[in-house]
């Protein structure tokens, strides 16, 4: 499991003084970056292996200003072209659920412009962080 640390900003909030929802989306593209600094040796972002093709999060809680959160990111499932990275936002004092998410990533080509199976080196990074 990866655990990313967030700064929530003062542009996260909206006017009822809670972290907007889709500063979420952010948190959660924050999470994903860190997966890539662990396992990627990514030098220019077209050479991300994947493309986002789904984002599902359900809000348990509001972040209100103040609070100090975290992403913990897993690989919640692998199939031959894609993966599910699943997701908790949580309170860092209290551990406060505040989201859960999903995401679906696709192992893509950007210069040849299409889906590729995952290859077996890529599988062995997803299958060390699959809970």
């Amino acid at each position: 499991m990866i655990r990313t640390e967030i700064q929530i900003r003062f542009n996260d909030m909206d006017p009822m003084r809670r972290v907007n929802n889709a500063s979420y989306s952010s948190y959660l593209e924050l999470a994903r970056l860190d997966f890539c600094n662990r396992y990627l040796s990514v030098t220019e972002l077209e050479y991300i292996p994947f493309v986002l093709a789904r984002v599902e999060m359900d809000l348990k809680a509001s972040v209100l200003p103040g609070a100090s959160i975290f992403v913990d990111t897993w690989v919640s499932s692998i199939g031959t072209t894609s993966w599910e990275f699943s997701y908790e936002i949580r309170d860092k004092k209290t551990n406060t659920l505040y989201v859960l998410a999903k995401t679906v990533q696709v192992y893509f080509d950007y210069r040849a412009k299409s889906k590729k199976p995952i290859p077996p080196d890529f599988l062995k990074s997803l299958e060390q962080e699959r809970l």
